[in-house]
């Protein structure tokens, strides 16, 4: 009797000390995934930027772009007619600074799910656009005259390809910024009945520190 309960003890010990040590075989095998994982894949330290707008540059969309830009606003189900002849690219310089830069945080048991998932960089803007007016040399149509402000009549390309107010579009969607060098957008008029013609075209950018950023550009309208 002695003997056979002697027998179950150690048999007791011994498939305890095998569950044991496949328990720490397991964890080694997760440890050492995840230190191959994150050496192969290991993310830099993630940077946050404060950016500043510097300049204004307002460009005309050449023949080229603007039947691009037609056909994929037309593809998209843009329902807003507009103008096939003349069309601008607003784009803001900025400067830029590192206001914050801390390493990721993994974690060896989950590390593998996203081993090259790295954070891209934030960027906060120091000053945000307020306003866009666009005044015209001439008339307008019968409703605006010289001198008025005729921003109506120009619709920005948002994120989704449909063309939308510059109101609507600087509340929900912020302008594109490519990495520390500009904001920019594409802008279309919707005045397709307006008389065709030479046309000065002024552009003023109001941002939330108070400076005004202004440019005039000349656009034959057929």
């Amino acid at each position: 009797m002695k003997n056979n309960t002697m027998k179950n003890f150690v048999t007791s010990i011994a498939a305890l000390t095998l569950k044991f040590f496949r328990m720490i075989g397991i964890l080694l095998i997760f440890l050492v995934i995840g230190l191959t994982m994150e050496r192969c894949c290991r993310c830099p330290k993630t940077k946050s930027f404060e950016y500043s707008i510097s300049s204004l540059s307002v460009e005309q969309l050449d023949h080229e772009t603007l039947i691009w830009l037609m056909n994929k606003l037309q593809q998209a189900g843009n329902p807003i007619e507009f103008r096939k002849d003349f069309g601008v690219v607003f784009l803001f310089e900025t400067a830029s600074t590192v206001i914050a830069n801390s390493n990721s945080i993994h974690s060896f048991f989950i590390q593998s799910a996203y081993a090259c998932d790295c954070e891209a960089p934030t960027h906060y803007p120091k000053e945000s656009i307020t306003s866009i007016k666009v005044f015209s040399d001439k008339d307008f149509g019968e409703t605006h005259p010289a001198g008025t402000n005729i921003s109506d009549f120009f619709k920005i390309e948002d994120s989704r390809s449909q063309l939308t107010s510059f109101e609507n579009y600087l509340e929900y969607f912020p302008p594109s910024f490519d990495g520390g060098v500009s904001l920019w957008f594409r802008c279309l008029v919707t005045a397709t009945t307006i008389e065709a013609g030479e046309y000065d075209f002024t552009f003023v950018v109001e941002l939330t520190d108070e400076r005004i950023f202004e440019q005039s550009i000349k656009a034959v309208l057929e």
